[in-house]
């Protein structure tokens, strides 16, 4: 395959890490970048040339929005309502999803930047995490409630269910 040079970027600096992806090891030699954003091992792209797997760095993701990555800790009341408020941020440009802390998405929310995407969801805390058959009819369990969330925060703000919300069991506890 040929590619024009000014397509190909050589070497420099990236925010997170390549993988080779015949061992799964860290990459650490030289690299090239094309314009899609695919990068291969060497000093330019050859038919020959081995394509290698970016991971980016979170801490990278989280700045290149301006923002600080955030951890929810819930507290004794929130285990009392049962639900948590959970905040993300979501940068159209590189498609990257980061939770942040109410004040922030508060400061977000008013700067109306039309490249962030803001999305709030209540996540289930508390409750059985399985489902349960009772007198024949199934209710969810916390798994199943937040899944559903995940789901129906997928529809506004897509890549949050591999990006940030995971683990469905998150936080709950019975």
């Amino acid at each position: 395959m040929y590619l024009p040079k000014i397509k190909q970027k050589v070497g420099g600096k990236i925010a997170g890490k390549l993988m080779d992806l015949k061992t799964g090891r860290p990459f650490n030699g030289a690299f090239v970048q094309d314009f899609a954003g695919n990068f291969f091992k060497g000093s330019k792209v050859t038919d020959k040339s081995e394509k290698l797997k970016f991971v980016p760095d979170e801490t990278a993701a989280s700045e290149s929005l301006g923002v600080k990555k955030h951890f929810p800790q819930p507290t004794a009341d929130d285990y009392v309502k049962g639900t948590l408020a959970r905040y993300f941020i979501k940068d159209g440009r590189s498609g990257k999803v980061v939770e942040i802390n109410r004040k922030t998405y508060l400061i977000e929310k008013q700067d109306k930047k039309l490249y962030k995407r803001l999305l709030k969801v209540f996540w289930y805390i508390k409750g059985d995490p399985e489902d349960s058959i009772i007198n024949g009819y199934k209710y969810p369990g916390i798994k199943s409630k937040n899944q559903d969330v995940i789901n129906q925060a997928e529809k506004k703000m897509s890549g949050i269910g591999a990006q940030a919300l995971t683990d469905t069991a998150q936080f709950v506890r019975k």
